[in-house]
């Protein structure tokens, strides 16, 4: 026979096993006499049907879904507990030698696997940490991978550990600048502006990114060092700091 998990969403209650008999739940042919202080659970599924469990069995198959911040415990739960038994796997079990014995390409790829889902989890745990405390979620001490998201969608972000007040990167809007605007353009030389009619008649602006300077105006083209690539203080910009005296 193959293995199944399944997962299905259900309504519930405590209700004890003398409560369930009551209710018409237990057939009075199963009914066990004694048992009516058993704990246990009075179970609807989407469809109507309705049901009794006992309490271990149910609280091992189902948790508490009720609010955004049950759903993101059930979450966290579940993913670190997959992450570890992968992470085992890959850096105990049998002292590595089941990993090792592995094509390289698969072993690059469960590693890959293990990164992302630990990237993921410290942004649940992160998210967890702020819906417990009733903060709005601030997105900091974050990599590369994690950040880098935020810069595809148009958000602001930084280093903590940059030493420049305020600086911020964010991606240049992809634009399509026609042969009418380059002539007027404040951003390139004329000898520039020549070439580029001569040759055609647009420019594209794909793929870029800026580093900003909210103290002094500045705006430089930016592409990661290897060290903001393998940084862990990468956080959002909400704010831009007040500079006015």
């Amino acid at each position: 026979m193959k293995k199944f998990i399944g997962t299905k969403q259900v309504s519930a209650e405590p209700m004890t096993y003398g409560e369930a008999h009551t209710k018409g739940l237990i057939r009075e042919n199963a009914y066990v006499a004694g048992n009516d202080d058993k704990p246990g659970y009075f179970v609807e599924y989407a469809d109507g049907y309705q049901s009794w469990s006992p309490a271990n069995v149910f609280e091992e198959a189902y948790k508490v879904a009720e609010t955004p911040l049950d759903r993101v415990n059930i979450e966290v739960t579940d993913l670190m507990e997959r992450a570890n038994k992968l992470g085992n796997f890959i850096y105990n079990q049998n002292d590595g030698k089941d990993f090792q014995a592995l094509e390289l390409g698969t072993r690059a790829f469960l590693i890959a696997q293990h990164n992302m889902m630990g990237a993921y989890l410290n942004l649940l745990c992160l998210r967890q940490t702020c819906m417990e405390g009733g903060e709005v979620c601030r997105p900091y001490c974050l990599t590369f991978e994690q950040i880098l998201p935020l810069i595809k969608e148009g958000f602001a972000v930084r280093r903590n550990g940059w030493n420049g007040k305020g600086l911020m990167v964010f991606k240049q809007v992809p634009a399509h600048i026609g042969s009418n605007i380059i002539p007027t353009m404040q951003s390139l030389p004329d000898e520039a502006k020549r070439l580029i009619l001569d040759s055609g008649n647009h420019i594209d602006y794909v793929s870029q990114c800026l580093i900003f300077n909210p103290s002094t105006g500045e705006a430089n083209s930016w592409v990661p060092s290897i060290s903001d690539v393998f940084a862990h203080d990468w956080e959002l910009v909400k704010e831009a700091p007040n500079n006015k005296k």
